[in-house]
Formats: C-alpha cells, structure tokens, sequence
C-alpha cells in the first residue's frame, strides 16, 4: 500500500511537473508578417517569430508560378527578419512560415506554428500626369494645379512642395483627375513643387510640375518695417493678451513682450494652421470665386510678409512676419463676406484676437481677426455680400483695424492675389477651365 502511494505521488508529480514547467509550455510561437499583402520585390519582407521558449528552427518559402523558393532558415531566441524577395514574373505569391519552440511538449518534439500569407506583386509605378498648371508663382503666393493620377492599387497621391509641404488632391470632373491650390511657403527662399504618387505596394512616382518663379512683382518681396513698443502697449495690451489666453506673465517688460510676440505667436499660428489645414469637398467639377474686398473703401496699413523688428528703448527685442494684411476704415467697421463660405470657427485666438475663419473649397480660407464681434456663427453658410462681422482692437494691436489672412491648407499666402480680379482669372479660374477642355 505505501509503495502504490509512493508510485502515485511520483506519477502525479511527474505529470504535475510537466503540466505546469516553463520547460513544457504549450503556447505554439507567435509569427507576424509585417505586410499590407502587396510587394514591389524591391522592398523586403520583414517577419518576427518569438516564444517564450526560443525558436529551435524556422523555414520560410515563397511559392510563385508553381516553384518553391526558400527565403530563410535558422534558430533564434527570438527572430527578426528583413527578407529579399527573387525577382519572379508573377503577379501573386504565398508566403508560407513554420516555426518549431524549444518546448519539451509533444515528446520533446516542441510546438509548431504555420503561417500562409497572400501577397499580390506590383511592380509597376503609378502614373502622374501634368494636365495643366498655373504659368508662375512668387514668394508666398498661391497656384492651381490639375494632374492625373491612376493606378490600379493607389494609396495615396498629393503635392510635395520643397520636399516638405503636403497639399492633398481633391478629386475632379472625372475619374482619375485631381485639382490642388498649393502655396510657395513665404518663409522658404526657393521653391519646388512635384505631384507624388504611391501605390499599395510602395512603388513611388514623382513628377515635377513646371511653375515659373515670379521676382518681379514687389508684392513677393520681404520687406524689413520697425515698430516701436511702449512701456505702455507691452501693460495694457500684450500683459492683457497673455492672461486672456492663460499664459505666464513674466515681471520684465521685455521678456512679456516676447513671451506674447513669439511664444503665444507661435501657439496661435499653430491652431490657425489646424483650423485652415482640411479639406471640406469630397469632389469639385468646377471652381468659381470673385475677388477678396472684406472692408470696401479702407486703407492698407500693413502688408503681408513684412518682417517686423520690434524696438524697446531703441534696442531689438523682439521679430515676427506678419502673415496677412491690416486694413483700416473706422472704429467698428462692417465687413463684408466676398464669396460664398462655410464658417468652421469663430473664437479668441490670442494676438489675432477675435478670429473668424470661413471655408471657400478647395483648401482655400479667408480669416478675419481683431474683431469686435460676429454676425454670423460656426457652421453658418454665409453669401457674398453678407456682412459678417465688424472690425475691433481684440489680441495684440495697436487699433482697431482688420487682420485679413487667406490661407491655403494651412499655409498663408498673400492676399493681394486674391483681392485682384485679373489674377484670380489668370492663374486660377482660367486654368482650371481650361483643364477641362482638355480633359474633354
């Protein structure tokens, strides 16, 4: 009787150990294909096997056109793999993973996991077309483009401008056409624009769309303005601005000044870019917008792309480009809507003050800042000719005036283009129009 007793706690913490032993897990290995299920052949193919237990062997094999091709072997504690693919005439493969853990389970055989996985071959580009374009652009100035973009797998297309600035595609008229309004950035000195196509299998077109650079007109040109700052301006406007928008106010005059003028600056361009970032149209067949006028009969006081140099007792404390125009009439003063719009925002935005921002397709937004008040409120179609707001002294001002911005996904550019009829033709209207045709 004690000899069975003995025999049954040895059986029964021998199956105990190999139940509940790290050396006995049962969990197969864990195998992940990092893939979207297309390939170009060109990029590789990058797998990770792990277990708890290490990898005693794996295996993987591409079956295309009925041949086996063998991409990897081995063993690992855990395994990562960045796998070339053979160069195969096909247009679809399988991918086929084994891997085997050191586990002592199934008779010291160990657990097995298998992974197929399809993948469809691409090798071919996407093709990008030109079909027209607006003739030139300046310095922080805008341009029209349309192009043709088709691919059987496409991913993505878009406009990179000086290889770093985005301007989504929106579609237009027909199948595979697109239209973009894009801006020359007027912090950047050159300018470069390409249309880039992606397909699902990362295979990458880019095609260089032919602007001119336009140095001629003065309205592209920096221009260098100092302004002098009280004592006074830095108490009651600048303080004023940093506790309306929650922000240290620090005790020196001049570290205030610059804690609004760049700091909050910064803030309120970062928003202002998120604000007029998106494109609201899931498609346009046709373009059409009147010049810009939203204060009939003001002055111009400051013009887009300045470069101000903030003085202090003589000294430079402090720099900012202003990114729209200021115009002023009298002290709250009626603006008007010169096109049709959508408004997505109305709200305080530190030294713009008070800001309308208004859609007008396209990626094109008009603002409208330091105002008093709004007449019309967010997600309001407003119509040309609409008086929308009035003009005001909110943010950081020295009067009351109006802070006129246009941007273009995101990006603001120089207004004067679109307070000008004829270039609004020119460069935008007429060579939308003229796409067509050709599309036709």
């Amino acid at each position: 009787m004690k000899k069975l007793l003995l025999f049954l706690i040895i059986v029964g913490g021998a199956v105990g150990f190999i139940f509940y032993s790290p050396m006995f897990e049962r969990v197969p290995p864990t195998i992940h294909i990092n893939s979207n299920g297309y390939t170009n052949l060109e990029d590789p193919l990058n797998i990770t096997i792990s277990d708890d237990s290490g990898i005693k062997n794996y295996t993987v094999t591409m079956l295309a056109n009925n041949r086996v091709y063998e991409l990897g072997k081995g063993s690992g504690i855990s395994v990562a793999l960045n796998l070339k693919l053979p160069k195969v005439e096909a247009k679809n493969a399988v991918i086929k993973v084994e891997a085997i853990d050191n586990s002592k389970w199934n008779f010291f055989a160990g657990n097995k996991a298998t992974k197929t996985f399809n993948l469809i071959i691409d090798t071919t580009s996407p093709d990008a077309e030109i079909i027209n374009n607006s003739y030139a652009i300046g310095r922080g100035g805008s341009a029209a483009v349309i192009v043709k973009v088709a691919d059987d797998h496409l991913k993505d297309k878009y406009i990179l401008v000086d290889e770093k600035y985005r301007f989504n595609l929106t579609p237009f008229y027909k199948d595979n056409y697109y239209v973009a309004l894009i801006a020359w950035p007027c912090q950047e000195k050159i300018f470069n624009a390409q249309v880039v196509a992606v397909d699902k299998a990362n295979n990458i077109s880019k095609t260089h769309i032919p602007l001119y650079w336009n140095t001629r007109n003065r309205i592209y040109k920096l221009k260098h303005v100092k302004l002098k700052v009280s004592e006074k301006f830095i108490k009651n406007v600048a303080v004023r601005v940093l506790q309306k928008s929650h922000m240290r106010v620090p005790n020196d005059p001049i570290e205030a000044f610059k804690e609004e003028n760049e700091d909050l600056r910064k803030m309120n361009e970062e928003e202002l870019f998120d604000l007029t970032r998106n494109i609201l149209d899931d498609k346009v067949n046709s373009f059409s917008i009147s010049r810009f006028n939203p204060l009939p009969g003001s002055a111009k006081k400051a013009g887009f792309m300045e470069f101000r140099h903030y003085l202090y007792k003589g000294e430079e404390i402090s720099t900012a480009c202003h990114k729209g125009i200021d115009l002023a009439k009298v002290k709250h003063a009626q603006i008007y809507s010169s096109n049709f719009g959508k408004v997505v925002a109305f709200k305080y935005l530190g030294i713009y003050g008070n800001t309308l921002v208004i859609y007008h397709k396209l990626g094109l937004y008009s603002t409208y800042s330091h105002l008093s008040e709004t007449l019309v409120a967010e997600g309001e179609e407003v119509k040309k000719g609409e008086v929308i707001a009035r003009t005001g002294s909110t943010g950081g001002v020295f009067g009351d005036h109006l802070h006129f911005g246009i941007y273009i996904q995101g990006y603001p550019v120089q207004p004067l283009e679109w307070m000008d009829k004829g270039w609004i033709k020119r460069n935008i209207i007429d060579v939308i129009n003229s796409a067509k045709r050709i599309i036709d």
